[in-house]
Protein backbone atom coordinates (compact mmCIF):
# COMPACT_ATOMS: atom_id res chain seq x y z
CA UNK A 1 0.00 0.00 0.00
CA UNK A 2 2.78 2.29 0.66
CA UNK A 3 4.21 1.42 -2.71
CA UNK A 4 1.25 1.96 -4.63
CA UNK A 5 0.66 5.59 -2.52
CA UNK A 6 3.81 7.09 -3.35
CA UNK A 7 3.74 5.91 -6.93
CA UNK A 8 0.20 7.71 -7.41
CA UNK A 9 1.49 10.57 -5.40
CA UNK A 10 4.66 10.77 -8.38
CA UNK A 11 1.95 10.00 -10.93
CA UNK A 12 -0.31 13.19 -9.81
CA UNK A 13 3.00 15.15 -9.73
CA UNK A 14 3.69 13.83 -13.36
CA UNK A 15 -0.07 14.29 -14.81
CA UNK A 16 0.58 18.12 -13.28
CA UNK A 17 3.70 18.60 -15.06
CA UNK A 18 2.49 17.26 -18.35
CA UNK A 19 -0.62 19.51 -17.72
CA UNK A 20 2.02 22.81 -17.25
CA UNK A 21 4.10 22.31 -19.78
CA UNK A 22 2.64 20.05 -22.76
CA UNK A 23 0.03 22.95 -24.01
CA UNK A 24 2.41 25.88 -24.11
CA UNK A 25 5.15 23.72 -25.02
CA UNK A 26 7.29 24.78 -22.46
CA UNK A 27 10.33 22.53 -21.67
CA UNK A 28 10.37 20.10 -18.57
CA UNK A 29 13.37 21.24 -16.98
CA UNK A 30 11.72 24.97 -16.76
CA UNK A 31 8.55 23.47 -15.05
CA UNK A 32 9.24 20.44 -13.12
CA UNK A 33 9.60 22.08 -9.92
CA UNK A 34 6.12 24.42 -10.46
CA UNK A 35 3.91 22.56 -8.57
CA UNK A 36 6.55 22.78 -5.44
CA UNK A 37 7.47 26.74 -5.92
CA UNK A 38 3.51 28.14 -6.61
CA UNK A 39 3.41 30.06 -3.46
CA UNK A 40 7.00 32.07 -4.68
CA UNK A 41 5.53 34.93 -6.61
CA UNK A 42 8.44 35.08 -9.05
CA UNK A 43 7.17 31.53 -10.26
CA UNK A 44 3.43 32.62 -9.96
CA UNK A 45 4.40 35.20 -12.79
CA UNK A 46 6.74 32.88 -14.99
CA UNK A 47 3.82 30.69 -15.10
CA UNK A 48 1.25 33.41 -16.28
CA UNK A 49 -0.61 33.49 -12.83
CA UNK A 50 -1.17 37.24 -11.98
CA UNK A 51 -4.12 37.37 -10.19
CA UNK A 52 -4.93 35.59 -6.81
CA UNK A 53 -8.01 33.92 -8.42
CA UNK A 54 -5.63 32.27 -11.24
CA UNK A 55 -3.03 31.30 -8.43
CA UNK A 56 -5.95 29.44 -6.32
CA UNK A 57 -7.79 27.50 -9.24
CA UNK A 58 -3.77 26.00 -9.95
CA UNK A 59 -3.66 25.14 -6.66
CA UNK A 60 -6.86 23.62 -6.69
CA UNK A 61 -6.15 21.57 -9.95
CA UNK A 62 -3.32 20.22 -8.52
CA UNK A 63 -5.00 19.18 -5.18
CA UNK A 64 -7.91 17.82 -7.52
CA UNK A 65 -5.36 15.89 -9.71
CA UNK A 66 -3.27 14.31 -7.23
CA UNK A 67 -6.67 13.10 -5.02
CA UNK A 68 -8.12 11.39 -8.89
CA UNK A 69 -4.43 9.75 -8.78
CA UNK A 70 -4.32 7.90 -5.78
CA UNK A 71 -7.85 6.96 -6.32
CA UNK A 72 -6.83 5.47 -9.87
CA UNK A 73 -4.14 4.11 -8.03
CA UNK A 74 -5.90 2.57 -5.47
CA UNK A 75 -8.18 1.13 -8.01
CA UNK A 76 -5.98 -0.60 -9.95
CA UNK A 77 -4.25 -2.09 -6.86
CA UNK A 78 -7.38 -3.63 -5.78
CA UNK A 79 -7.77 -4.97 -9.26
CA UNK A 80 -4.38 -6.64 -9.63
CA UNK A 81 -2.41 -5.77 -6.52
CA UNK A 82 1.34 -5.25 -6.93
CA UNK A 83 2.05 -6.94 -10.36
CA UNK A 84 3.11 -6.00 -13.86
CA UNK A 85 -0.38 -6.25 -14.68
CA UNK A 86 -2.00 -3.41 -12.34
CA UNK A 87 0.86 -1.18 -12.85
CA UNK A 88 0.37 -1.23 -16.60
CA UNK A 89 -3.05 -0.45 -15.78
CA UNK A 90 -2.67 2.40 -13.30
CA UNK A 91 -0.05 3.82 -15.98
CA UNK A 92 -2.92 3.87 -18.67
CA UNK A 93 -5.45 5.50 -16.37
CA UNK A 94 -3.19 7.78 -15.23
CA UNK A 95 -2.18 8.87 -18.66
CA UNK A 96 -5.66 8.97 -19.91
CA UNK A 97 -5.74 11.70 -17.05
CA UNK A 98 -3.45 13.75 -18.13
CA UNK A 99 -5.53 13.94 -21.37
CA UNK A 100 -8.33 14.92 -19.88
CA UNK A 101 -7.02 17.70 -17.55
CA UNK A 102 -5.08 19.81 -20.62
CA UNK A 103 -9.07 18.89 -22.62
CA UNK A 104 -10.77 20.64 -19.93
CA UNK A 105 -8.23 23.93 -19.19
CA UNK A 106 -7.46 24.01 -22.67
CA UNK A 107 -9.50 22.62 -25.37
CA UNK A 108 -7.12 20.54 -26.84
CA UNK A 109 -5.83 16.92 -27.18
CA UNK A 110 -2.21 17.03 -28.06
CA UNK A 111 -0.66 14.92 -30.83
CA UNK A 112 2.66 15.01 -28.84
CA UNK A 113 1.10 12.45 -26.10
CA UNK A 114 -0.98 10.13 -28.38
CA UNK A 115 1.25 9.71 -30.94
CA UNK A 116 3.86 8.50 -28.38
CA UNK A 117 1.31 6.52 -26.43
CA UNK A 118 0.69 4.49 -29.38
CA UNK A 119 3.63 2.19 -29.79
CA UNK A 120 3.96 2.22 -25.36
CA UNK A 121 -0.03 0.77 -25.57
CA UNK A 122 0.50 -1.68 -28.19
CA UNK A 123 3.60 -2.78 -25.90
CA UNK A 124 0.81 -3.15 -23.06
CA UNK A 125 -1.40 -5.16 -24.92
CA UNK A 126 1.38 -7.56 -25.84
CA UNK A 127 3.04 -7.84 -22.50
CA UNK A 128 -0.40 -8.73 -20.41
CA UNK A 129 -2.44 -10.07 -23.25
CA UNK A 130 -5.38 -8.13 -22.74
CA UNK A 131 -6.93 -7.14 -25.03
CA UNK A 132 -5.62 -9.73 -27.78
CA UNK A 133 -4.52 -8.26 -30.51
CA UNK A 134 -7.50 -8.79 -32.83
CA UNK A 135 -9.82 -7.33 -30.17
CA UNK A 136 -7.53 -4.06 -30.12
CA UNK A 137 -6.79 -3.81 -33.53
CA UNK A 138 -10.56 -4.02 -33.99
CA UNK A 139 -11.45 -1.42 -31.26
CA UNK A 140 -9.17 1.40 -32.66
CA UNK A 141 -10.26 0.80 -36.07
CA UNK A 142 -13.86 1.35 -34.78
CA UNK A 143 -13.37 3.94 -31.95
CA UNK A 144 -11.70 6.36 -34.35
CA UNK A 145 -14.17 5.36 -37.55
CA UNK A 146 -17.16 6.30 -35.42
CA UNK A 147 -15.71 9.76 -33.81
CA UNK A 148 -14.38 10.65 -37.16
CA UNK A 149 -18.01 10.02 -39.07
CA UNK A 150 -19.30 12.03 -35.72
CA UNK A 151 -17.27 14.99 -36.55
CA UNK A 152 -17.94 14.79 -40.32
CA UNK A 153 -21.69 15.02 -39.81
CA UNK A 154 -21.62 17.35 -37.39
CA UNK A 155 -18.45 19.96 -38.12
CA UNK A 156 -17.00 21.89 -35.39
CA UNK A 157 -18.53 19.49 -32.50
CA UNK A 158 -15.63 17.87 -32.41
CA UNK A 159 -12.06 18.09 -32.80
CA UNK A 160 -9.63 15.26 -34.50
CA UNK A 161 -7.90 14.91 -31.58
CA UNK A 162 -11.04 13.46 -29.90
CA UNK A 163 -10.85 11.24 -32.77
CA UNK A 164 -7.42 10.41 -32.49
CA UNK A 165 -8.19 9.30 -28.87
CA UNK A 166 -10.86 7.00 -29.38
CA UNK A 167 -8.86 5.29 -31.44
CA UNK A 168 -6.37 5.17 -28.82
CA UNK A 169 -8.73 4.32 -26.37
CA UNK A 170 -9.88 1.25 -28.70
CA UNK A 171 -6.24 0.01 -28.91
CA UNK A 172 -6.22 -0.17 -24.79
CA UNK A 173 -9.70 -1.47 -24.05
CA UNK A 174 -10.25 -3.43 -27.19
CA UNK A 175 -13.58 -3.98 -29.06
CA UNK A 176 -15.99 -4.15 -26.57
CA UNK A 177 -14.13 -1.88 -24.46
CA UNK A 178 -14.19 0.99 -27.05
CA UNK A 179 -18.29 0.27 -27.24
CA UNK A 180 -18.95 0.34 -23.81
CA UNK A 181 -16.22 4.03 -23.67
CA UNK A 182 -18.22 5.58 -26.52
CA UNK A 183 -21.24 4.76 -25.05
CA UNK A 184 -20.04 6.51 -22.14
CA UNK A 185 -18.64 9.64 -23.22
CA UNK A 186 -22.31 10.00 -25.50
CA UNK A 187 -24.50 9.83 -22.27
CA UNK A 188 -22.60 11.47 -20.20
CA UNK A 189 -20.95 14.17 -23.09
CA UNK A 190 -24.73 14.52 -24.00
CA UNK A 191 -26.04 15.76 -20.61
CA UNK A 192 -23.45 18.20 -19.93
CA UNK A 193 -23.98 19.59 -23.56
CA UNK A 194 -27.71 20.11 -22.35
CA UNK A 195 -25.98 21.44 -19.53
CA UNK A 196 -24.05 24.36 -21.08
CA UNK A 197 -26.60 24.86 -24.01
CA UNK A 198 -29.75 25.64 -21.50
CA UNK A 199 -27.45 27.39 -18.71
CA UNK A 200 -25.61 29.46 -21.58
CA UNK A 201 -28.42 29.63 -24.01
CA UNK A 202 -28.22 33.27 -24.86
CA UNK A 203 -24.35 32.30 -25.59
CA UNK A 204 -23.57 31.20 -29.37
CA UNK A 205 -20.76 29.26 -30.02
CA UNK A 206 -20.59 27.28 -26.64
CA UNK A 207 -18.41 24.37 -26.64
CA UNK A 208 -17.46 21.70 -24.34
CA UNK A 209 -14.55 18.93 -23.82
CA UNK A 210 -15.16 15.95 -25.04
CA UNK A 211 -11.70 13.94 -23.88
CA UNK A 212 -13.35 13.57 -20.31
CA UNK A 213 -15.91 11.78 -20.89
CA UNK A 214 -14.82 9.27 -23.76
CA UNK A 215 -11.80 9.24 -20.52
CA UNK A 216 -14.72 8.22 -18.02
CA UNK A 217 -15.63 5.37 -20.49
CA UNK A 218 -11.95 4.59 -20.56
CA UNK A 219 -11.15 4.41 -17.19
CA UNK A 220 -14.65 2.06 -16.66
CA UNK A 221 -13.51 -0.44 -19.43
CA UNK A 222 -10.01 -0.45 -17.89
CA UNK A 223 -11.06 -1.22 -14.64
CA UNK A 224 -14.43 -3.14 -14.69
CA UNK A 225 -14.42 -4.33 -18.51
CA UNK A 226 -17.51 -5.35 -20.24
CA UNK A 227 -18.87 -6.96 -17.28
CA UNK A 228 -20.87 -4.02 -16.18
CA UNK A 229 -22.47 -3.51 -19.02
CA UNK A 230 -23.92 -6.47 -20.31
CA UNK A 231 -25.67 -4.92 -23.37
CA UNK A 232 -22.52 -4.15 -25.09
CA UNK A 233 -20.89 -7.47 -24.99
CA UNK A 234 -21.95 -8.71 -28.45
CA UNK A 235 -18.47 -9.78 -29.66
CA UNK A 236 -16.60 -12.06 -27.76
CA UNK A 237 -12.71 -10.63 -27.87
Amino acid sequence: MVIWFLCSLLAGWLVNLIADSAPERRSVRETWFWSACLLLHSWQEKMGLTTEEAVGQRRQRYALVWLVALLLGWFAYQRLGISLAGGILAIQAWFFLAIAVIDLEHRRVLNNLLLPALPMIVLFDVVTGLPNPISALLGGIIGFSVFLLLAIIQPGSMGMGDVKLAGVIGLATGLNGVVGAMMICMITGGLAAVFVLVRNRSLRGQTIAYAPYLVLGAWAALFYGVDVWHFVNVWHF
